[in-house]
């Protein structure tokens, strides 16, 4: 009997879903790389199976069979009749098309890269071009923008050619980069959607890879973790990067948001002078990078990562840093999904440790369940409970504990559905110290009490009056840049709402 591709996959996958990892590649990859291809849901996840095995390979054959196979699923892609089926829209794979909204600044970083792109469409409730260019146009084209032409036809009465619609409005948002937060609004509210080709092989989500250590091979998943010893196990010295391989480097994570149409802003705004790469245990490499001064938070640091395990983005996220606490998220690519997660997570728990003394580290409900189903479903609060998070709430926190003694008393117990929604109901954190620090909202709160207690609401006078004592307090009198200037008005309200006279009255 003769088999469709899609039916042999099924066919392996159900025959083969118990064995160990090392045999059911070898059974996967022996009894369909023969087997001709077709246009089917299967053939993305086989795509998405020779992805995971690339990453986690057993050994040069297995490598070398599997990198064979994408070759020939890239090479079935670059038939247009496959590439353009209405199954591969917005896939990242090779050869196919994806149409979308991006940020202003990331769609001028794509231009710039040589990706092949065309403005699409503007969304129906989007804001009126017209009014937007007002802001940018020279003055004597101004009159053009009055004229109550729809998007399309503005654009044409300015004579701009389809092929250049793209680039002419990054470019006339270019021109609003010193307020970038009012550029972000505009271009939001105008909502340009766009169409993209994966033309390049290693734009898409198959040969997108940083490559720059040797490949670790191994023969098994590992499932247990001791969290513990690896959290104080020392980091090694950041990794020495060429110019070129930042570059890439930098290409490489900006490619993996773009290929699974996600978008971070740590990833747009990236800091270049920022990124490190920690190159860790078992093919796992960790680049943690912040965002440029204009796009960092108010007290805080929003430092973005990118996990790549043998070379491959693996998993992404990032962590909101206060002081010597954090807040933390996490995120797999959905190729990786299935892997050495509890690995995958540590290694940026130890990584974000090390780098920035933390001590207290804090997840949100959203990653385990509340209002996320999948999230409960799949039980991921014990994934971390298992790691030393607990309930932040004291009733729920005994609620776990009695769970967690069921689970390990009872030979299959699961919890039930309703206890993990009510587990969820509360954000969990690992703490390393001995207290729990501060929230951000309530520093916020304090502060407007404050402005509005002393200066009855007047928030120049606030910052001008804190600055002040601030730099008289500190005898602080150093010439700063503008993004410095935001910062010590940051710290100086922060100092004088908190009473904070010297370094011994805070250990933030």
């Amino acid at each position: 009997m003769k088999y469709t591709f899609s039916k042999k996959y099924k066919l392996v996958q159900n025959a083969c879903a118990d064995f160990e990892l090392t045999d059911r590649i070898n059974y996967m990859l022996d009894n369909l790389s023969g087997q001709a291809l077709d246009n089917s849901p299967e053939f993305i996840l086989y795509h998405d199976f020779l992805l995971f095995v690339l990453a986690h390979p057993k050994d040069k054959n297995i490598l070398a069979a599997a990198e064979k196979e994408l070759k020939r699923l890239t090479l079935h892609l670059k038939n247009p009749k496959n590439s353009n089926h209405e199954l591969f829209a917005d896939s990242g794979l090779p050869h196919t098309k994806m149409i979308t909204r991006y940020s202003h600044d990331l769609m001028r970083w794509m231009l710039a890269s040589n990706w092949k792109m065309n403005l699409d469409s503007f969304e129906e409730d989007g804001a009126e071009l017209n009014d937007i260019l007002k802001a940018t146009m020279p003055s004597l084209l101004r009159e053009e923008t009055t004229a109550g032409l729809s998007n399309e036809e503005l654009l044409e009465r300015l004579g701009i050619k389809p092929k250049d619609q793209l680039q002419f409005l990054v470019n006339e948002f270019s021109k609003l980069d010193r307020q970038p937060y009012l550029k972000d609004q505009l271009w939001q509210s105008l909502k340009p959607f766009v169409s993209f080709e994966f033309n390049q092989p290693e734009f898409s989500k198959s040969y997108n890879r940083f490559l720059n250590r040797k490949v670790f091979f191994q023969r098994e998943i590992q499932k247990q973790v001791d969290h513990k010893t690896l959290f104080q196990t020392a980091l090694p010295n950041p990794a020495k990067l060429s110019a070129t391989d930042r570059a890439e480097l930098v290409a490489v994570i900006c490619r993996s948001m773009i290929q699974t149409l996600r978008e971070t802003d740590t990833s747009t705004y990236m800091d270049v002078e920022s990124l490190r790469l920690y190159e860790l245990e078992r093919g796992i490499s960790i680049a943690i990078y912040g965002m440029t001064p204009e796009r960092q938070l108010p007290l805080q640091s929003y430092i973005g990562y990118t996990l790549f395990k043998n070379g491959f983005p693996a998993a992404y996220g990032g962590s909101w840093i206060l002081g010597k606490s954090a807040k933390f998220g996490l995120n797999v690519f959905e190729s990786f999904r299935g892997g050495e997660s509890g690995l995958i997570m540590c290694q940026l728990l130890r990584t974000y440790i090390q780098a920035f003394n933390l001590n207290y580290i804090e997840i949100d409900a959203y990653q385990f369940g509340k209002d996320n189903m999948d999230g409960i479903r799949s039980g991921a609060y014990w994934f971390y409970y298992r790691y030393g998070f607990r309930s932040l709430n004291r009733t729920l926190n005994q609620l776990a504990s009695k769970e967690m003694a069921l689970i390990k008393s009872k030979k299959g117990y699961r919890t039930k559905e309703k206890t993990l929604i009510e587990l969820a109901e509360s954000n969990i954190a690992l703490n390393l110290g001995s207290a729990k620090p501060f929230r951000l909202d309530e520093v916020s709160t304090k502060v407007a009490s404050y402005i509005s207690r002393n200066f009855k609401g007047d928030m120049t006078l606030a910052v001008q009056t804190c600055v002040t004592e601030f730099k008289r307090k500190a005898d602080f009198y150093i010439i700063l840049n503008n993004a410095e200037k935001q910062v010590l008005e940051e710290v100086a309200l922060f100092a004088e709402t908190y009473e904070i006279k010297d370094k011994n009255d805070c250990d933030y």
